[in-house]
């Protein structure tokens, strides 16, 4: 495993331990790079297989990591459904969350957006 999945692993991990509790989670997945152009955007979704045709594993913790320095583009903003909350990240940082939260990408209205996108599974829920 390269070395970059093994520093996020780890991080998730501790994430985990600290926050959500989730029985046998680790990568399942690999990462995904996103670039998004001036207009580009990503939809309200969830990240997990809701009706259950992709399991296991399941996917339970989603992660978002900023590559872009903020001061490059407008828009983008990393949004949840849950009370409107949107997440300012910094170049470098990251955010862990459940994987059934809905959230999106608003659009970018100026410059592009990249970002690292990771998916971290397990086995079904009990």
């Amino acid at each position: 495993m390269p070395e970059m999945y093994k520093d996020i692993e780890t991080t998730m991990l501790k994430a985990n331990g600290n926050h959500f509790g989730f029985e046998g989670v680790g990568l399942t997945e690999v990462a995904q790079f996103t670039h998004y152009l001036e207009g580009g955007f990503y939809d309200w979704h969830m990240d997990n297989d809701v009706l259950g045709k992709n399991q296991p594993p399941v996917r339970k913790i989603s992660m978002t990591l900023l590559l872009s320095d903020p001061s490059t583009f407008e828009g983008g903003e990393l949004e949840f459904m849950h009370k409107g909350k949107s997440a300012k990240l910094k170049q470098g940082q990251a955010i862990f969350f459940a994987s059934w939260l809905q959230h999106r990408v608003k659009p970018v209205t100026k410059g592009e957006r990249k970002s690292l996108v990771m998916w971290f599974g397990g086995p079904s829920f009990k």
